[in-house]
């Protein structure tokens, strides 16, 4: 019976026209605000992210590898200044978008090969780029004091070649000679 009670109260309750006016409002009220989330974007704002990529010099490559590698020499040996060299077989390169031409006059072919520019805000023209191909690793010095001991210059060999994804022949491991 208590359904019957809540349905009759319900019905009841319809048949008044302030009830009537409320509910209506509401209805409306809600498909507006449906309505204005599709003008209105309320997600959060992000930075934006810069359009152009931070490149690195080959020097300040080596540098970044170097005090990585620095870092894992710490930790495995313990030591508080490990030396790594890192050297690199080329300076990397930069590979650009290109547009390519071909024409033929009087039986010859000729290929026009072209960068594709971009202008930026400010007017200037910029070659568009496709992909930045980093150096490769040509090896890698680490001298440490504990060297000598020969588990941790397998560690620290291992660690080398894993980190810079190369064989153990580029990877040179000995003790300062302390």
């Amino acid at each position: 019976m208590d359904i019957k009670n809540g349905a009759n109260s319900f019905l009841k309750l319809l048949k008044k026209d302030k009830f009537r006016n409320v509910i209506l409002f509401l209805g409306i009220g809600g498909i507006a605000l449906i309505y204005l989330s599709t003008w209105i974007d309320f997600s959060p704002k992000e930075p934006e992210a810069e359009q152009e990529t931070v490149s690195y010099s080959a020097a300040e490559y080596e540098r970044q590898l170097e005090t990585g590698l620095r870092q894992v020499v710490a930790a495995i040996t313990g030591e508080e200044n490990p030396t790594v060299l890192v050297t690199l077989e080329s300076t990397g390169k930069t590979v650009y978008a290109q547009d390519e031409k071909k024409s033929s006059r009087e039986g010859e072919e000729q290929n026009e090969t072209i960068h594709i520019l971009l202008k930026d805000s400010e007017g200037a023209q910029h070659a568009l780029t496709v992909t930045e191909i980093q150096p490769k690793v040509k090896g890698v010095v680490v001298v440490s004091e504990f060297a000598g001991d020969s588990v941790i210059r397998e560690k620290l060999i291992y660690a080398m070649k894993t980190a810079l994804d190369i064989s153990s022949t580029k990877v040179c491991v000995t003790d300062s000679g302390k």
